[in-house]
């Protein structure tokens, strides 16, 4: 089986960046206006003197003007001795100081090699306990570098043949080493596909789909991506609840992070005879009118979409009435009219003979 090593984001912390930025992601970005952009890493222990090193790939977006070059090399020991004393290539490599060209003279021959353009490269030729990585790209403009990764015996297939055709970096080793990097690929989609199942990880674009199967229609792109992972996680607990009061008062709350205050017509009495709510926007034509208030503002769009989204889980021959509230002001004994104080008047429009509804005429 292959080890692997991801170089993500907390390894890249700790990694000499020159001309390039990190994101919140992990994702690396060239500066706009420098020329030389350099990655320089510390060392990969594979805690294993003379290993051997299979595959390093990574995913890089650059502009048609730029090119890149990739340094590696492999030594058994990281500490270098000399005339001006003794001290770590991994320290003398994220140098922040210097000259980063005079770095590439550590991923010389025989213990390194150098590639250019390449952005799936075979290790085969390096043996050694530590894996040193430089990435360079030369040019002006905005490129980024993402998902990169080390392989150790990648070679999934090479060690089922006779040890005669075992010889490291002979062609033949290269040649299956096309069709293990297939399999290997292939074989990490396989391990992720519990991920692509997981609602808490799986790609937004994924959540209509599980919505689908449970039969409910959230195509549109109108819910937020947190918002659409709630409603998949409850969808089946919704559906056991639809056509209820509960389902609605529910749904909405997931949509609208509030609860709604839902008046069917045999409530309606009791709250205007408390003075609780006047009834100028309440429609109380039939027992099947069902009046939502609500307190988010919502566009005439949005209240569309809303409304397609609650007829999928009211009740049968129900229809439903989204009223949004309007503040109000509340004043009480120790307040004066003229300070801190506000009382919203009703608001109203109309429209004047001939006059026609464009885009031009707004009404609220």
């Amino acid at each position: 089986m292959a080890i692997n090593y991801s170089i993500k984001k907390n390894r890249l912390k700790n990694a000499l960046l020159i001309g390039m930025e990190m994101d919140d992601e992990g994702v690396l970005h060239t500066k706009e206006d420098t020329t030389f952009h350099f990655l320089i890493m510390r060392a990969i222990d594979s805690a294993t003197e003379d290993a051997e090193w299979g595959r390093f790939n990574f995913h890089i977006d650059i502009p048609e003007n730029m090119v890149f070059y990739v340094y590696a090399c492999a030594r058994n020991i990281d500490t270098i001795y000399d005339e001006r004393g003794t001290y770590k290539l991994d320290d003398v490599l994220t140098d922040p100081e210097g000259d980063p060209q005079g770095r590439k003279n550590y991923f010389d021959e025989p213990r390194g090699a150098r590639f250019v353009g390449k952005s799936d490269i075979l290790l085969y030729n390096l043996k050694g306990r530590y894996l040193y990585l430089m990435l360079e790209i030369v040019g002006t403009g905005v490129g980024t570098v993402k998902n990169m990764r080390v392989q150790r015996e990648s070679d999934t297939m090479f060690p089922a043949f006779p040890e005669i055709y075992r010889e490291r970096g002979s062609f033949f080793h290269r040649l299956i080493s096309v069709y293990s990097s297939i399999y290997n690929d292939f074989d990490e989609e396989i391990y992720k596909l519990p991920q692509l199942l997981n609602l808490d990880t799986c790609p937004p674009e994924f959540l209509p789909i599980y919505a689908s199967w449970l039969g409910i229609d959230i195509s549109g792109d109108y819910l937020e991506e947190a918002v659409c992972r709630e409603l998949v996680k409850e969808a089946y607990s919704l559906n056991r609840l639809k056509g209820t009061r509960a389902c609605l008062e529910r749904l909405l709350e997931i949509v609208l992070g509030e609860r709604p205050l839902i008046l069917e017509q045999n409530t309606i009495r009791a709250y205007q005879e408390k003075g609780d709510i006047i009834g100028g926007n309440l429609v109380q034509e039939s027992i099947y009118d069902v009046n939502i208030l609500i307190r988010k503002a919502l566009s005439e769009s949005e209240q569309f979409q809303l409304e397609y989204l609650i007829d999928q889980f009211k009740p049968i021959r129900s229809r439903i009435h989204l009223i949004p509230l309007k503040d109000t002001g509340v004043l009480d004994s120790n307040i004066y009219l003229d300070m801190n104080a506000q009382v919203s008047g009703e608001v109203f429009a109309t429209l004047d003979d001939y006059q026609d509804i464009n885009g031009t005429v707004v009404l609220q």
